[in-house]
């Protein structure tokens, strides 16, 4: 099995393509690359762009590319949500718990007349997460496959179920390169800013806010290749 390039602890790094049989581990790197808090790596496997960080020293894979519009999620800020570790996409900061997939929200309900928000819940599992395991000094990454006959590379006759059995709502954007690319060789701070078109061909909400002032910057809403992600 083609071991994957090395990424370093500081920098998000998108790794080569690394080939493997559905269901088979693939090595993404030395766990010395990983060693330290909130260092992270992005890598392609047979075409899927998945993130690998730690959190608490705790290792977690997931889905590189936001369900919700294609944004860069990988890049995300981590933070605590009622207990629960999660990255927050930086393009419509919709909170992706790390372990689970599930997207999370506060309902808004009206209390004595007065709006206020209401106990955290989740919309249900939207981003594919993988496993992982350290071993001899590597760290190992098995894709977690979408049930046979979704539709979604990967998932043949062969292919095994995902944790919900069923196609999730992060696959349509899995292996989408436009999309994936705008991580390559940048770091988080340079691919947060990059609020360019989503894949749902509409604009970041942060980005229309700051048009709606008369503001500018970043590179101009231009985001991947002709500023769209397109679905796949």
């Amino acid at each position: 099995m083609e071991a994957m390039k090395e990424a370093t602890a500081q920098t998000d790094v998108l790794s080569p393509d690394a080939p493997c049989s559905t269901g088979a581990a693939v090595d993404v790197g030395p766990s010395s690359s990983l060693s330290a808090e909130g260092s992270r790596l992005h890598a392609t496997i047979e075409g899927r762009y998945v993130t690998v960080l730690r959190h608490k020293g705790v290792l977690h894979a997931i889905d590189s590319i936001c369900y919700h519009a294609g944004g860069p999620l990988g890049v995300g800020d981590i933070e605590e949500v009622n207990g629960r570790p999660c990255i927050l996409c930086p393009w419509h900061y919709y909170q992706i718990d790390l372990c689970t997939g599930d997207k999370y929200y506060q309902p808004l309900k009206f209390v004595d007349g007065k709006m206020q928000k209401g106990e955290w819940a989740s919309n249900g599992v939207k981003q594919r997460v993988h496993s992982t395991l350290e071993d001899g000094g590597r760290v190992l990454l098995t894709l977690s496959s979408p049930a046979p006959g979704s539709g979604v590379p990967g998932s043949g006759d062969g292919g095994g179920e995902s944790s919900s059995g069923a196609k999730i709502e992060s696959d349509k954007y899995a292996f989408n390169v436009p999309c994936g690319e705008r991580m390559k060789g940048k770091d988080s701070r340079t691919t947060r800013g990059q609020q360019g078109v989503g894949g749902d061909g509409k604009l970041p909400s942060g980005r229309v806010f700051q048009m709606g002032r008369g503001g500018g910057g970043g590179d101009g809403g231009t985001g991947g290749p002709n500023g769209l992600c397109p679905p796949r």
